[in-house]
């Protein structure tokens, strides 16, 4: 490129000989042009977060994908991307309000006897009503709800098998959940706590669960059997479909044996309320001997989870009582649906 084509006359030597004087710089001012020049499309092909400064290329793929994985973009044309925000997340629409306290406190001072009761709103995660809540009742057959849902979560869990027989009448564990739920089935409560132990069981609860009840005292207050009946509902540690169905329809279809079991507080809800319900009493005769003396009821319990399919709401009421007839917890189930469907 730059070979001599013919010898410069006198006039043109000094033009000559500056220009080779000057050639070396040329030749490096070439080179640095070229290498920025190459700087800078590796920047514009890379991006500028990838270049180093001793000028190599880190590759920081790994290091950014998390940030833009959520961040959608439209292609606006010409190969050119517009990031689109996400939209703010939308809060959840509660339902409205309802307030049965009023209710609560009429049926509670004008109904004789002891009592304790809790109304709790599932939808909206609150207590709606409420009457001597924390104060401790003997459970009668309510204790039954811990014992149940521990054997039904060892089961799913694969820690029990549900084959297995339990009871020497031939029942097998998965049977005995059932039946001490809808027949509210002693023998079969007994067997399961005593297979699972009972110290195991009340550690279970309170660990598992926050509800720090001793089962073997039979003893707890309306918002501990609250607490458990919200267990049951979210049913998080027992999944399997077979068993979730075992368990509602256990608490939901109480056929009438020697007993029966929903005289109390779901009789008194139309057929519209869907009630799932446990029930647990002890009647006295009046006259030990004499079947025919009367009686009275010294324990009567309902706790239930309330479903009002066509409204959309799902509520838990417990009532727990000494001295009072079912007939009045019964004329308590109407009122509560009376005051929630005029709202």
């Amino acid at each position: 490129m730059w070979e001599k084509k013919h010898v410069p006359s006198e006039g043109s030597t000094q033009k000559a000989k500056t220009f080779y004087e000057y050639l070396p710089y040329c030749i490096v001012l070439e080179v640095v042009v070229a290498l920025i020049l190459t700087a800078v499309l590796v920047v514009l092909i890379i991006g500028p977060d990838s270049a180093t400064t001793d000028g190599s290329i880190a590759n920081n793929q790994s290091e950014n994908t998390e940030e833009h994985l959520d961040i959608p973009t439209v292609d606006a044309g010409m190969g050119e991307n517009i990031v689109v925000e996400p939209a703010p997340p939308v809060e959840p629409t509660l339902p409205q309000a309802i307030n049965l306290q009023p209710l609560v406190n009429s049926w509670a001072t004008s109904t004789g006897g002891e009592k304790g009761i809790i109304i709790y709103d599932l939808d909206r995660s609150e207590v709606i009503g409420e009457y001597n809540a924390d104060e401790v009742f003997e459970t009668a057959s309510l204790y039954k709800l811990f014992v149940v849902y521990e054997g039904y979560r060892l089961v799913d869990g694969g820690e029990w098998d549900g084959m297995e027989v339990i009871d020497y009448r031939g029942y097998t564990i998965q049977q005995c959940l059932d039946l001490a739920i809808r027949e509210s089935d002693s023998t079969c409560a007994e067997q399961l706590r005593q297979k699972m132990g009972r110290d195991n069981l009340d550690e279970s609860i309170r660990s598992r669960y926050g509800i720090d009840v001793i089962t073997s005292a039979l003893v707890a207050s309306p918002r501990e059997i609250m607490e458990m009946l919200k267990v049951y509902y979210l049913h998080r540690e027992v999944r399997d479909a077979g068993l979730v169905e075992q368990m509602k329809d256990s608490l939901l279809n109480q056929p009438v044996t020697i007993y029966d079991w929903r005289q109390g507080l779901p009789s008194g809800f139309s057929d519209a309320v869907v009630v799932y319900n446990k029930v647990g009493w002890n009647y006295e005769l009046n006259d030990a001997e004499d079947e025919n003396s009367g009686g009275h009821w010294t324990i009567y319990n309902d706790a239930a989870i309330l479903d009002f399919t066509e409204r959309g709401r799902h509520f838990i009421v417990v009532v727990m009582t000494s001295e009072v007839p079912f007939w009045k917890i019964r004329q308590f189930g109407t009122a509560i649906e009376q005051s929630i469907v005029s709202i």
